[in-house]
């Protein structure tokens, strides 16, 4: 097989879509199961609490389980490939899954604390045993580089739109369907029905319209020797690194719509707030790419992290009370955060290459098994941490909110990420794998191709 072979514009279009129907349900869950469970099935002070407990110990796990996942799929040898049958079978159980996310039953706190650990769990595994094989695909469907940057940023781009669609509609969807003047949990249920299937649906097109273009070795790699190689890869023991003490970035997308309640009085407002969010990623993704012929990524990386954290500190310092300035803050966090998330992702894939100079073999299930562990576990410890203001300034079911809760809340969403960001440029800096030693490690590896 050419590994060298162009990509075909069908694969392109075909990785994107399916990228933006895994974004739907990525972002409906991320985004709007924290306000379906504290508004639509109410939970007590105590509640609140457990429940934190229990989704951050979930992500966590889940987040481990990734690694495991990524050994997993190295292992695979089928007349698909590696990675993309993981695609076609986690699809529907995908979708069953996330309907439940959104159907607890009415049932003693205690019982639907257990439902919802239970569910989740088993929903966080099987959305890992197709994230990991799909963002690993993304570097075996082309060993390009320009190429490579230019699918990740259209996946990215897709993504992007998907969550500014479920984002900004969610609320709306969910009162529509909720036959009602007011939002209930039913119209929840409905919408998840709606966007799990019709985004899982689209998923599958990176099963059916691609092809992975690498010869993997009939050896499998033993489990002890996959461990060996995640810490002798210098560079993506790094990107792990930053990415996760850069977690609190991801606070206002965990929590966005439950802020929305507190601060502004109504989750609908978190349709403008989303649209801050999302509008930012969209201008992040295509700049991208255009800024990298001019910046390295490592240049990028640092420079776009402490600007994010600068407009954290703004955002608080002029509060919340005037929502437009407090969007336009939220707009510039999401150009600066997209620039992240299109370089943390090229990156992954450039540790592939890394892998394989290093080794002799490529280790896509487990380097993208590392961009997914890293993202879950951001996104555990922004729960924590969202989870903790909101038990600080007292929150709970009925209870009268007042101009503290709202500072606190408030705080906790912008300083916090702040001192998060700055502390992750820390591991950035000693990132060494810079595109003309990536272009020099590549040619070697053709070269034993060639022999």
């Amino acid at each position: 097989m050419d590994r060298y072979a162009k990509l075909s514009r069908k694969e392109m279009i075909s990785f994107a879509v399916a990228g933006f129907g895994q974004n739907m349900i990525i972002n409906f869950v991320v985004t709007f199961m924290l306000v379906y469970l504290y508004e639509g099935v109410g939970f007590s002070a105590a509640g609140v609490a457990a429940l934190t407990v229990i989704l951050t110990i979930t992500k966590i796990w889940d987040a481990v389980n990734d690694i495991m996942m990524g050994v997993i799929v190295d292992r695979t040898r089928t007349r698909w490939g590696k990675l993309r049958p993981y695609i076609i079978f986690t699809a529907l159980p995908i979708a069953i899954l996330t309907t439940m996310l959104f159907t607890v039953p009415d049932m003693k706190e205690v019982y639907m604390l257990i439902y919802i650990g239970v569910v989740y769990l088993l929903w966080d595994m099987l959305y890992t045993m197709s994230d990991v094989p799909y963002w690993g695909l993304a570097g075996a469907i082309t060993q390009d580089d320009s190429e490579r940057i230019k699918v990740i940023s259209l996946s990215r781009t897709a993504g992007t739109l998907a969550a500014a669609l479920t984002i900004l509609s969610g609320p709306h969807l969910a009162r529509l369907l909720s036959f009602s003047d007011k939002t209930t949990s039913r119209g929840w249920s409905y919408a998840a029905i709606l966007i799990s299937f019709v985004g899982m649906g689209l998923f599958t097109l990176a099963f059916f319209n691609t092809r992975e273009r690498v010869d993997y070795s009939p050896e499998r790699v033993t489990l002890k020797e996959t461990f060996r190689l995640i810490f002798k890869n210098k560079p993506l023991f790094l990107i792990l690194l930053g990415s996760t003490t850069g977690f609190a970035r991801n606070m206002l997308s965990v929590g966005g719509a439950v802020v929305a309640v507190i601060v502004y009085g109504d989750e609908g407002i978190f349709t403008l707030l989303g649209a801050g969010i999302i509008g930012g990623l969209i201008i992040a993704t295509i700049l991208a790419p255009v800024i990298l012929k001019f910046i390295s990524k490592k240049k990028l990386m640092i420079y776009s992290t402490i600007l994010t954290a600068i407009m954290y500190i703004l955002m608080y310092l002029f509060s919340y009370h005037n929502i437009w300035i407090v969007f336009t803050m939220i707009l510039l966090t999401g150009i600066t955060s997209g620039f992240f998330i299109v370089i943390q992702t090229t990156m992954i894939a450039d540790s592939v290459d890394y892998s394989e100079y290093q080794t002799g073999e490529r280790s896509e299930g487990v380097c993208f098994a590392g961009l997914t562990f890293v993202s879950k576990l951001m996104t555990a410890l922004a729960t924590l941490a969202f989870g903790i203001c909101v038990s600080l300034v007292g929150y709970e079911e009925g209870v009268i909110i007042t101009e503290t809760m709202k500072d606190g809340i408030f705080l906790g969403i912008t300083i916090i990420p702040a001192i998060s960001c700055l502390l992750s440029i820390i591991p950035f800096l000693f990132y060494d794998l810079s595109d003309d030693k990536l272009a020099l490690l590549k040619q070697e590896c053709n070269k034993k191709d060639n022999q």
